[in-house]
């Protein structure tokens, strides 16, 4: 007489029993099972505090942080105090390339206005200058 085991191997179709799988492979084809791509924790997550690798930390997101000040601070200062904003985005420009972010526009645009705001504040003092010396009562 046929065990129930025996007979229900025998079927076409049938569905493969525990004892089919021997030496981690898979009983249709032969084949190992697939392992995961990372290891994993016996409980499925890893504990809260024991982390693999550094914490999650983008050092380029502050980088360009500072980038974003300086290209700010250089096209308010092109219309409005010039030589406070563009040595603001020049100090900007150079903590942003200190974290790897290269920010040429902040600093060429801050030395820009830099430059151009003292030429102005120069012209108005020689202005003033001119103006009390020659600009008497006319007498």
């Amino acid at each position: 007489m046929i065990s129930q085991r025996e007979a229900g191997m025998s079927q076409a179709g049938s569905e493969p029993q525990p004892e089919q799988q021997l030496n981690g492979q898979h009983a249709f084809a032969g084949q190992p099972y697939p392992q995961p791509l990372y290891p994993q924790h016996p409980y499925g997550q890893q504990p809260y505090g024991e982390q693999d690798g550094p914490p999650f930390y983008f050092p380029d997101l502050e980088g360009a942080n500072f980038k974003s000040k300086a290209t700010t601070y250089a096209v308010i200062g092109i219309f409005f105090l010039g030589i406070v904003f563009g040595p603001l985005a020049i100090r900007n420009a150079g903590r942003a390339e200190a974290n790897g972010v290269p920010a040429t526009f902040g600093k060429v645009a801050g030395w820009i206005v830099t430059v151009l705001s003292g030429l102005n504040i120069l012209f108005w003092v020689v202005v003033l200058i001119f103006g009390l010396i020659y600009g008497g009562s006319g007498r």
